[in-house]
């Protein structure tokens, strides 16, 4: 039997890019669901969020000065975003089973706190381990398969999320910080085997990091926050040397 011809049974033409507005029924919906969600406020007592570690000194000033962005997040940002919730919650049922199955580790979520003098945080993870006495501070951060290969390849995980873990860490006077990557892309089985990684390491990585080098880091990126506050303070506006 002949199958039948595409051309007989596309609902479209065929010549018309699927990206025009026209042919859009679920998509409007989703951009129109994201359009204008924001992160939530901070307290009163805090002034720059510990998410903007790395940032470039002006960015931060605009930031805490509250000065509109000019180029804010898109629904294609916030759908990206998205994506890393997905990928959260479908860690949180083999978390579950591990404390379920090991009763000596505690495991915390979203936890706030506090950093340096005017600084705000929300943690991803805490994992409180009983038998060793430690407590450690898990980020987590999904990536797309382009920057989970280079990571994996010797470039490690960007620096603003070190940053960012770092002053977690510290804050809460922790043993160990853990930045783990989960790509949102496996890699091939093919690839993966001739770079020596395994199965897990198609779409996981994780660096560890002792008091030793964090601790360091997240006293140099709150020094800096804090300059960059007083500086926005002083002048009462995004000072000119940024």
């Amino acid at each position: 039997m002949v199958p039948i011809r595409r051309e007989l049974h596309s609902p479209m033409n065929l010549l018309e890019p699927p990206v025009n507005p026209e042919h859009r029924l679920i998509l409007n919906r989703v951009g129109e669901f994201f359009t204008g969600n924001e992160a939530p406020p901070l307290p009163e007592s805090a002034i720059w969020r510990g998410s903007w570690a790395g940032s470039c000194s002006k960015k931060i000033a605009y930031d805490i000065q509250g000065v509109e962005q000019s180029d804010p997040p898109s629904p294609a940002d916030f759908w990206r975003m998205g994506l890393g919730s997905i990928v959260h919650e479908h860690l949180h049922p083999a978390l579950q089973h591990w404390l379920d199955t090991d009763k000596s580790v505690k495991l915390h979520e979203e936890l706030t706190v506090k950093i340096g003098p005017n600084g705000w945080g929300h943690i991803d993870m805490v994992l409180e381990l009983p038998e060793s006495d430690q407590k450690v501070v898990i980020e987590l951060k999904t990536i797309n398969g382009t920057g989970f290969k280079k990571s994996i390849q010797g470039q490690g995980p960007r620096h603003s999320a070190l940053l960012q873990g770092s002053m977690y860490a510290k804050a809460l006077g922790a043993d160990l910080l853990v930045i783990c990557y989960l790509a949102v892309e496996l890699l091939s089985p093919g690839w993966a085997l001739a770079k020596g990684f395994d199965n897990l390491g198609r779409f996981g990585a994780e660096w560890h990091y002792t008091p030793d080098i964090f601790v360091p880091l997240a006293e140099q990126e709150i020094k800096r926050m804090e300059w960059i506050t007083e500086a926005v303070a002083t002048e009462q506006r995004v000072p000119a040397m940024f």
